[in-house]
């Protein structure tokens, strides 16, 4: 049996369903094809403001609006920074998810229930791609394939290609208690979370907690040792779901080979430092669709590094440099004590719709304290 579609897109997550109604709103086939509908990703949820305005996303999907964030460096006091206008929208990856599949359907997107084989051959004007629907072997004939499988992707792999290098990171839901303010996530650093942070997120019912670590040897004491400090009974978390995960961390992958183009965690496009993943993950499978819309599908490569290349490369500049030992984390949070150096961060992470202006306000802001 074998299928046919101008676009066949590998999962369909935030990226993959963002990439189908893209296209099929301007009237080019495609099929998304999702293995598990029902599943969830290991995931915070937090999803800035701008996101939902620059993708007309319904609000009814936010559990909880963040307005502050609480900073703990790892040698001194904690501080908070507080937002002036705009908010993180706390969301559950399941049901997030399926409204996005919903929305691509909605336009004219097949999706499919299924799992990606392996690509059999790319050509100049097809892919040959294998998948199982349905408990049935089948070939997927499409003009182009774009890749939002995630950082375990198996189109990478059937091309060829290598693992993408990630932030190793454990993670437990808790229930959400009234001594955690339910408006504020928590980030806290030191050695454990070399390379990353650990965190304390409010979702809708519950906490997400996790530690994320270049070293997985450190993740269980790490997230222990921050569930202990906030009074957590770190002696039953592996009672509560305990689950490992890998971040991809940013690299200069190839965006497009051939007649298959890379979304998302597939093209490790999660900012450094902050490891924001679900708006890039979206913007990047945009870019993906409009440049197939126009037929030309080298223009997602030039548009992705016009709009995001400076920015990536900054914030894995700062993470290279401050993230590695203590002592640098100390003095890179140092700066965001200065609550301008806060403020124009916090416009440049939340307000999506932003130009390069803020980009560069931002950067001068903290040169005062940082020298590049």
């Amino acid at each position: 049996m074998r299928l046919e579609s101008k676009v066949l897109i590998v999962g369909g997550g935030p990226a993959g369903a963002t990439a189908g109604r893209v296209l099929a709103a301007a009237g080019v086939d495609c099929i998304i094809l999702e293995k598990n509908p029902q599943g969830t990703k290991p995931c915070g949820g937090g999803i800035p403001f701008g996101a939902f305005e620059v993708f007309d996303l319904p609000r009814s999907v936010i559990k909880r609006r963040i307005g502050i964030l609480r900073v703990s460096p790892p040698r001194s006091g904690p501080f908070e920074i507080r937002f002036e206008s705009g908010y993180i929208g706390m969301v559950e990856r399941r049901e997030f998810d399926s409204v996005l599949r919903d929305m691509a359907r909605a336009e004219g997107a097949a999706v499919m229930k299924g799992s990606f084989v392996k690509i059999l051959e790319s050509g100049k004007t097809a892919v040959r791609s294998e998948a199982e629907i349905g408990g049935q072997r089948m070939e997927i004939r499409s003009g182009y394939v774009i890749a939002a499988d995630g950082v375990n992707s198996r189109v990478r792999s059937s091309l060829g290609m290598k693992q993408i290098n990630s932030l190793h990171t454990l993670g437990v839901k808790l229930p959400l208690e009234k001594p955690f303010r339910d408006n504020c996530c928590e980030f806290y650093f030191d050695s454990y979370a070399r390379g990353g942070y650990s965190w304390l997120f409010p979702g809708g019912s519950n906490i997400s907690a996790g530690t994320g670590s270049t070293n997985p040897k450190k993740l269980e004491a790490g997230l222990q040792r921050l569930l202990l400090m906030r009074g957590f009974p770190a002696s039953g978390i592996r009672e509560n779901g305990l689950r490992g995960y890998r971040i991809p961390l940013w690299e200069r992958q190839p965006l497009v080979r051939g007649n298959v183009l890379f979304a998302g965690d597939s093209a490790s496009h999660v900012m450094p430092f902050t490891f924001e993943g679900i708006y890039y993950a979206m913007r990047a499978a945009q870019f993906a669709a409009e440049a197939l819309i126009q037929g030309d599908a080298k223009l997602y490569r030039k548009i992705w590094r016009q709009r995001f290349r400076s920015r990536f490369l900054l914030m894995k500049t700062l993470w290279m440099a401050f993230l590695k030992n203590e002592r640098g984390m100390e003095t890179l949070l140092s700066a965001f004590r200065d609550e301008r150096v806060q403020q124009k961060g916090i416009r440049l992470w939340l307000d999506k719709t932003e130009g390069r202006g803020s980009f560069v306000s931002f950067v001068n802001a903290l040169r005062k304290y940082v020298l590049f």
